[in-house]
């Protein structure tokens, strides 16, 4: 039965912690959804990706979900994780966390991980991340062209070799330009164009604990987009690939000049890419990330409700102070984490 004649079992709250940055969902009367497509260049954080496409995606579809600044007790209520704190007093309210790149949150009944090296527990469930929203292709008429090169993402996040005047240089001797999409202020992301993209590179030198919480999301909207990907070593990447079409995997400058020098040299290989990775986005369009998330909403989150609503006042209040120990713990191990350890693309030690 499709979704849009079928509700959750209990209803949902996807709460939002920066209301003001969305008004228009928060309006007395509201008379309609904003498409999410049309909001490309305004999704740029966590709880924009997590929160607010996920809540309008399922009200596009008329389940009974509703987006508030505040948990409401009794209720299932979704958020970013990242955004939630021991000061929010959540014990009365059943807490799904969005993790995205974050430690794990022990504040969360049921969290949503965006990588399955992060499924840590049994209350840990794997949903990736919805498509770019607003996504433009590749256009088809550029064939198998390589004269542009890009990173999507904020410039400092892609390793300073990569960035360097030398390899730009190189690149330009094979008649190919280094673009970075990152955010400018005041300015939309230009995350979703892709239509004279020829190539996705991605390489971060990330600690190996920071990396696996990592999505493979810039692998994904690569296949979606139609442009063929050379991806840094991150798990995510690596437990998506099935086949040497999916990506090519590059760790250094000289890495990506042989791949590229590789692709122009035989164009059969690129269009081969491109095919392969449309075949592989058919697993990740927007409407099987809905019925994933209506699974996931009325399986596991409604059963996990359902036992957490037989709990005692007293039982809620014992276990979140137990849990805000644990999210301290957590969050502190985390942060070390992320700055201190090995990184495999500089070859250093933090």
């Amino acid at each position: 039965m499709p979704i849009n004649v079928l509700s959750l079992p209990y209803p949902v709250t996807f709460v939002v912690r920066y209301p003001e940055r969305w008004p228009e969902l928060f309006q007395p009367s509201e008379t309609s959804i904003p498409e999410p497509n049309s909001l490309h260049g305004r999704i740029k954080s966590y709880e924009e990706c997590w929160i607010i496409l996920t809540y309008l995606y399922l009200k596009q579809k008329h389940l009974n979900v509703s987006i508030s600044d505040q948990f409401t007790p009794g209720e299932i209520c979704v958020v970013s994780s990242m955004d939630l704190g021991i000061k929010d007093r959540t014990f009365n309210s059943f807490v799904v966390g969005c993790r995205s790149d974050g430690f794990q949150p022990p504040l969360c009944d049921i969290t949503v991980v965006q990588n399955k090296v992060c499924l840590d527990s049994e209350t840990d469930i794997f949903i990736p991340h919805w498509p770019q929203p607003g996504l433009i292709p590749r256009l088809k008429e550029r064939g198998s062209t390589i004269e542009n090169i890009v990173f999507k993402g904020d410039e400092i996040n892609l390793y300073e070799s990569f960035r360097s005047p030398e390899f730009k240089r190189e690149l330009e001797k094979l008649g190919v330009t280094l673009r970075i999409n990152g955010k400018l202020e005041n300015q939309p992301v230009m995350w979703h164009d892709y239509s004279t993209d020829d190539l996705v590179l991605a390489v971060r030198d990330l600690t190996e604990k920071d990396a696996l919480l990592k999505p493979a999301s810039k692998l994904v909207n690569a296949w979606i987009a139609g442009v063929p990907a050379l991806l840094g070593p991150e798990p995510a990447f690596g437990e998506q690939r099935q086949s040497d079409l999916d990506y090519i995997e590059v760790t250094t400058p000289q890495a990506v000049l042989e791949a590229v020098k590789l692709l122009k040299s035989q164009p059969e290989l690129y269009e081969k890419m491109v095919a392969n990775g449309h075949k592989r986005a058919e697993d990740f369009t927007t409407e099987k990330m809905i019925q994933r998330w209506y699974e996931f909403l009325a399986g596991p989150v409604a059963d996990g409700y359902k036992r957490w609503s037989k709990r005692t006042q007293v039982s809620r209040i014992a276990e979140f102070s137990l849990r805000s120990i644990q999210h301290k713990i957590a969050g502190r191990k985390a942060a070390y984490d992320r700055h201190h350890g090995y990184r495999p693309i500089s070859g250093r030690h933090t």
